[in-house]
């Protein structure tokens, strides 16, 4: 660069350096609003659970980059003592940066760490970096200005430098692994990006330090770099800032492609939900309305009394899955639902049947899973209405993970053959699958039966 030239550009940037000051701080303010006010829109992505340590990164990042043009135009009105404690503030406020950086950068990457030490790491440094400063301002010697220098120096080659790696390799492990399964490819190459702008960030804010005492600053500095080519340090931290926020932008896509499924899921809902209503309405007017006149005709008629228990049972089978249809949809609880059948089992057979919750209540079923815990159920009591000759029955719904819907009876002990029993076992296997359940079955003969069903939560 010519020698002219650089005076010139080095002389504009000292003449405009509070602009330059602002303006970083600027492009640091903006990216952590923006992270701060996603994170706060409802996401199941583990990019989003990082944001908040960006957020705070970033919030801090610009403080202390405003620091230094605040704190030199109160030189003239404020006492040294005053300015020495705002210098020794914007210190901390740099440690706190650099503590969230590492935060951020223990969240993004694979496999997670566990969620104590993700806090415990950046606490522990923030101690550290406490003890330290306050020791070296204690004890060291010198010029204030050159003690800062160096303890600021150690706080970006020890925090700020290994942070913001972990940082980048974390960005590409969320672009790669997470992202990249869905095949969006604009969405995987702006993380990419952002992971690569992170590894320029790591050079300009771990590497390019205030010169001091610390023996790499001595070749490799701030200074040395505004030397060389008339650009502050600002500048150039701004830019990557710059990129940084661009390309988070970007890749912010992937939040409203994810509220853009959450709605097309809750428009298929609703759609499923008129449909159950409109079967469970043409079930009862029409189905078993036939059936009811199906069954007063055979009155009467001698030998009939068989068709018309049979009717009668078929007609309270109709009546159950027009209870499901429209109660599969409710955002009830899964206990309440439960209950209704275990109610209803006692009401119906007039068996002694126990019902019990043990456990506090953790993340809710969807409907449709809870459908398939409720007709499984249903089948077990039928089957020992049908065939156990019980004199109990207990129904437990245990919360924990796995969640457990158990049924246990007195009875005979004797498991029939599917062959028996038609398709209820099969039907009670399939759910289960569908579930992702496990369906265990212990039978003892003369000691009754157990069936469990267990739901993993995670």
């Amino acid at each position: 660069m010519p020698q002219s030239f650089r005076e010139t550009l080095s002389a504009f940037f000292a003449i405009n350096d509070v602009i330059v000051q602002f303006v970083h701080g600027q492009v640091f303010l903006v990216l952590g609003v923006a992270m701060w006010l996603q994170w706060r829109q409802r996401s199941e992505l583990d990019l989003s659970r990082a944001l908040p340590w960006l957020a705070a990164m970033s919030l801090f990042e610009a403080l202390a980059t405003w620091g230094n043009s605040f704190i030199p135009i109160q030189q003239q009105l404020l006492t040294s003592e005053t300015i020495e404690s705002l210098r020794l503030l914007q210190l901390f406020v740099q440690l706190m940066c650099f503590a969230s950086l590492l935060g951020f950068g223990l969240k993004l990457n694979q496999p997670p760490l566990k969620p104590k030490l993700e806090w415990i790491l950046p606490i522990a440094v923030i101690a550290i970096g406490t003890f330290v400063i306050l020791v070296g301002r204690t004890l060291g010697a010198g010029p204030y200005d050159a003690l800062n220098h160096s303890l600021e120096a150690g706080l970006r080659y020890l925090v700020a430098f290994p942070a913001a790696l972990l940082v980048a390799y974390g960005l590409r492990q969320q672009a790669g692994r997470l992202l990249g399964p869905l095949h969006i490819q604009r969405i995987v190459r702006a993380l990419r990006v952002a992971g690569t702008a992170f590894l320029v960030y790591a050079v300009v804010e771990g590497l390019l330090v205030p010169r001091s005492a610390l023996p790499p600053s001595l070749l490799l500095n701030e200074q040395s770099l505004f030397v060389a080519s008339g650009i502050p340090i600002g500048i150039v931290r701004a830019f990557v800032g710059g990129i940084i926020l661009l390309f988070f932008f970007r890749a912010m896509e992937v939040f409203r492609l994810e509220a853009d499924s959450a709605a097309q899921a809750l428009h298929q809902q609703q759609a499923l939900i008129l449909e159950r209503e409109r079967i469970s309405r043409d079930l009862h007017d029409g189905t078993i309305q036939s059936i009811y006149a199906a069954g007063l005709m055979l009155e009467g008629v001698n030998g009939a009394q068989p068709v018309q228990a049979l009717l009668n049972k078929t007609m309270s089978d109709v009546r159950g899955y027009i209870y499901d249809l429209r109660n599969a949809s409710a955002d009830e609880d899964l206990a309440r639902g439960l209950l209704d059948i275990v109610t209803e089992f006692r009401m119906r057979t007039g068996l002694e049947t126990e019902w019990r919750v043990d456990g506090k209540p953790g993340p809710s079923l969807d409907p449709e899973r809870r459908q398939h815990v409720y007709q499984i159920t249903r089948e077990a009591l039928t089957n020992i209405s049908r065939h156990a000759g019980a004199k109990r029955v207990k129904v437990t719904l245990r919360y924990g993970d796995p969640l457990t819907v158990g049924v246990v009876d007195d009875g005979s002990g004797a498991i029939p053959g599917e062959t028996t029993l038609g398709r209820g076992l099969r039907n009670m296997r399939e759910r289960a699958r569908l579930l992702g359940a496990t369906l265990h079955i212990d039978a003892a003969p003369g000691k009754g039966t157990r069936i469990d069903v267990n739901i993993p939560q995670s």
